[in-house]
């Protein structure tokens, strides 16, 4: 029996062993691989940053080449379409490193930088892509060894609906690479790796790598197609390698590596991946303490299994003791010598009995016989000996005691962090201690990492808030509450509609919600409301997390302030609209003007062919009343959108301001007070007189009929500042300032965005056209000046005009009055293309006795002047005309009839004023349309006056 007794307990002891065992093994599992999908999901979401910032950039001028491809000067390519490409590239010549327009067959037409004209750089294959695709494409990329490289962004250039070439962008590809993956925190040992959609190492730590394919890789095969194929199926994942892709002896130490795959989804339907690969041993480092645990505990039931096997053991015979003894002895150091962590027994003054081998790894001993008999004090730092003997003497026997701070010291003097447990027993009559040493230097620069990490987030300049699915916020950084006010503590278990103003779009945050809900990150604009209740917008991406089950439990926020921006971009499409209704007021002015000048015309015939004071009379005078409002409203046009042919001299301002005064004082209603405080009575501006008076006018009306229904006080201040006081910065001369204030009604907010914008009106049908604040915006932008305005729904409004100041001479007062019409007897020749036209003036200086030749073809007037009997003393001409336009004829004339004066008439001519009139041979320059009076003074001035 007492063999059986003896083999049953040595069983029972082995038994047990394999159970503590398993079940070690068994969570140590579980955990691993919850780590490795932890560390999956971490790095997912970097790369997912990255990648949205790489789409971000290629997203922002996608959007700029479909804008400039769909501009008719780049389509024509003239001389505003290369000012436009000029001025784009000197606002992001920090992005793009060229454009490039070409035609279909991909000859280069223009280039910034310049480069040589009809230059074929693509070649026809490429074109027929583009014309095949019609959308925004991105050239495969081979960039060249060290990173060098440019890839072109190209988009379809179609002309009346038909292929005509292309649009390219050429971006700084090194750039655009380094700049959102050199941000991704990385692992010691980690890298990261971008393959273009063709297999191309795009964006390497090593630039050897850079412009390398699938097959130039190192490592394993197997490796390499495994990552093959999920980077041709765009596909998210993670594969584990047998060795590092950048080395050929991928298994010369056995490391192993993470790699996390993310696809980029760029303009075109291509596709570029991102790969992040971490060493096995970083991935796995986190669950050091976990593992630690496990061994601690299973090591102590170990050797308190074999502990009782000795001491039943104890019970048999003397005889076979010694043996028993030797045998769970050896059988507890083999066991030991398994043990992950370092095993120490001591005995008598901390003597070092027996040492496992992870034990003497750790002190970097050559053998157990090295280590056993030496005092465990000494292999500690200098620093924390005397702590942990005093903690090691101070326990009970049988009770454990933890030590998390110390430090082992090896042989060469390297220094391992340590947690050490200790215990005492009694085994028989002699007092042992069983240490365990677990080393966590990994563990402990792990952390550090992870402060780090953590640390750069708060740094951040963007906004970074963490909310779980019910929108409850668990984690702002610095920025947010920088850029917000309130801080983590105000933020922490508050909804996040706390930092969004109310401003927001209906049902903003049900649409967000759904996007997120289905795992997609959301992108767009968010108005926040700060702690003090000011507004501001910022860019957001707001992205799933999702947990080890795919299931959604929060979401990240990413903001960042783009206040200034949306001010800009607001800015720039007021600027685009106004310019293009100046486009469409040129294009209207001169056919308009010419129809104009017919009515004016004939109704002046008509006029004096008719007794005054008569119903007939009356009739015409209404008429031409209404042609002089409708050229007026042309006129008011082309001043708004800054091509009108105003001649511009020194004015002084505060004379205009009364006189306009006095002519707007008789038609206000009493209840209505006017407040003059020109004190700058002096400020003089250059500016035709007209502009000013049409700035006082429109402003005037527009506030008294914001006070027309319960009457109000007008003041009208002129004062002369500087620059600085006025914002213009130093040293750049004085401004004067018109300030017209009013207590009216006031402006609503939503609507001061688009006061100025042409035939923009909250008055009733037949009271107002709209153009009144067009106007004075385009004198005030002609005449180089800024306009604002303040107002406060029923508090009233205040418009302030900036004009620079100039000090040259005050050009003198022109006064206008009725005078008899001055007449002649001479010959004169007209020539205009419109029939209206030159029957008008036919009859016109017909009836003040002039002879008239007419003709509408401007080839034949020579010929005319020299067969004319009498012979021709003046010729009127019309600017734009078939085949040969004014400047062209008055040339012609001069130089053949250098003594006949000439007369240019212009509807509408954004390159034409008096000065060029005069070089190309004419005495004057008449705008049409033009009435009786002012051709019958123009017309004897010519003749009586030596050109």
């Amino acid at each position: 029996m007492k063999p059986r007794f003896s083999y049953q307990h040595i069983f029972l002891a082995l038994l047990a062993t394999l159970i503590l065992a398993g079940l070690f093994y068994l969570p140590y599992l579980a955990v691993r691989s919850r780590t490795i999908e932890t560390f999956q999901a971490q790095q997912t979401l970097l790369a997912e940053q990255a990648g949205s910032g790489i789409e971000a950039y290629f997203s922002t001028y996608e959007k700029a080449l479909s804008y400039l491809v769909a501009q008719p000067s780049i389509q024509g390519m003239d001389e505003s379409g290369k000012v436009l490409l000029q001025d784009f590239f000197s606002i992001h010549r920090s992005d793009i490193v060229g454009i490039q327009r070409r035609d279909l067959t991909g000859a280069t037409i223009f280039s910034i930088p310049d480069q040589k004209v009809g230059a074929k750089e693509i070649d026809g294959g490429f074109c027929r892509q583009m014309q095949e695709r019609r959308i925004p494409f991105i050239n495969e990329v081979s960039p060249l060894p060290g990173g060098e490289g440019q890839l072109s962004f190209s988009a379809t250039v179609l002309k009346e609906e038909r292929f005509d070439g292309c649009l390219s962008f050429s971006l700084p590809f090194a750039q655009v690479a380094a700049r959102y993956l050199a941000q991704i925190p990385l692992s010691h040992g980690g890298y990261v790796l971008l393959f273009s959609q063709e297999g191309h190492i795009l964006y390497a730590p090593d630039a050897d790598l850079i412009g390398k394919g699938f097959a130039q890789l190192r490592g394993e095969v197997e490796d390499r197609v495994q990552l093959r194929s999920k980077l041709q199926g765009h596909e998210q994942g993670i594969m584990l390698f047998s060795g590092d892709l950048r080395s050929s002896t991928s298994s010369r130490n056995g490391e192993k590596m993470y790699a996390v795959t993310f696809p980029v989804k760029l303009p075109g339907l291509t596709h570029w991946s991102i790969v992040m690969v971490t060493p096995a041993k970083e991935v796995l480092g986190a669950m050091a303490e976990f593992r630690s645990q496990w061994l601690l505990v299973t090591g102590i039931a170990i050797v308190t299994v074999g502990l009782l096997s000795f001491f039943l053991s104890g019970i048999a015979a003397k005889s076979r003791e010694q043996q028993r003894l030797r045998a769970v002895e050896e059988q507890l150091a083999a066991l030991l010598d398994l043990a992950p962590m370092g095993v120490f027994l001591l005995g008598e003054n901390n003597g070092i009995v027996y040492a496992n081998k992870e034990a003497v790894r750790m002190v970097e001993g050559e053998g157990g016989e090295r280590v056993t008999g030496r005092s465990f004090i000494d292999f500690l730092h200098r620093d924390c000996r005397q702590a942990v003997e005093e903690e090691i003497r101070a326990q009970a026997s049988g009770q454990a005691v933890s030590i998390g701070a110390a430090k082992l010291q090896t042989r060469s003097g390297f220094e391992r962090d340590i947690v050490i447990t200790a215990t005492l027993f009694q085994l028989g009559d002699q007092e042992q201690c069983i240490v365990i040493v677990r080393d966590v230097s990994e563990e402990r620069r792990a952390e550090e990492r992870l402060r780090h990490l953590a640390a750069a987030v708060d740094q951040v300049k963007e906004s970074v808030l963490i909310a779980d699915r019910e929108g409850a916020i668990e984690y702002v950084n610095t920025a947010l509450c920088e850029m917000t006010g309130y801080s983590r503590e105000e933020c922490r278990r508050e909804p996040v509609q706390l930092l969004w103003a109310k401003e927001q779009e209906a049902h903003f945050d049900q649409r967000m919600q759904d996007v997120v809900s289905q795992g997609q990150v959301w992108l767009g604009r968010i108005v926040n409301r700060r702690k003090d209740g000011s507004l501001f917008v910022a860019a957001a991406t707001v992205s799933p997390v999702r947990d080890t089950t795919d299931t959604i439990t929060h979401f990240v926020a990413v903001q960042r302030d783009i206040t200034l921006e949306v001010e800009v971009e607001s800015r720039m499409r007021q600027a685009q609209k106004m310019e293009a209704i100046g486009t469409l007021a040129g294009g209207i002015a001169h056919d308009f003007n010419n129809i104009l000048g017919a009515i004016i015309g004939f109704t002046d015939m008509a006029l004096l062919q008719t007794q005054p004071n008569t119903d007939i009379h009356n009739n015409l005078l209404h008429i031409r009343q209404g042609g002089k409002r409708a050229a007026d409203l042309v006129q008011q046009i082309l001043t708004f959108s800054r091509q009108s042919a105003e001649e511009k001299v020194p004015v002084v301002v505060a004379p205009l301001i009364k006189e306009s005064l006095q002519l707007l004082r008789a038609t206000l209603p009493s209840t209505i007070d006017i407040t003059q405080e020109l004190t700058a009575t002096q400020v003089m501006v250059m500016a035709a007189p007209v502009q000013i008076q049409q700035i006082v006018m429109n402003l005037c009306a527009n506030a008294f009929y914001s006070m027309r229904e319960k009457g109000g006080h007008l003041t009208i201040r002129l004062e002369r500042v500087s620059a600085a006081q006025c914002g213009k910065g130093e040293g750049g001369g004085d401004w004067g300032v018109l300030t017209v204030e009013d207590t009216g009604q006031g402006i609503e907010g939503a609507l001061l965005q688009s006061i100025f914008t042409p035939f923009f009106t909250t008055k009733q049908p037949g009271e107002g056209t709209g153009m009144g604040l067009s106007v004075v915006h385009g004198i005030v932008r002609d005449l180089g000046g800024d306009i604002k305005v303040q107002s406060q729904e029923g508090v009233g409004s205040v418009f302030t005009v900036l004009l620079p100041v100039v000090d040259k001479g005050v050009n003198g007062t022109l006064l206008s009055r009725e005078e008899p019409l001055p007449t002649g007897t001479e010959h004169i020749l007209v020539v205009d293309d419109e029939k209206e036209i030159r029957e008008t003036c036919r009859m016109m200086l017909s009836h003040l006795g002039y002879t008239i030749t007419t003709t509408g073809n401007p080839q034949e007037v020579l010929a005319l002047i020299e067969g004319a009997k009498p012979s021709i003393d003046l010729v009127i001409t019309d600017q734009t005309m078939p085949k040969m336009t004014g400047n062209e004829l008055a040339g012609a004339i001069r130089r053949l009839h250098p003594n006949i004066p000439i007369i240019l008439c212009t509807g509408y001519s954004d390159r034409l004023n008096f000065d060029i009139a005069r070089e190309a041979g004419a005495c004057d320059l008449l705008m049409k349309p033009v009435d009786l009076r002012g051709l019958s003074t123009a017309v004897r001035a010519a003749l009586d006056m030596s050109c």
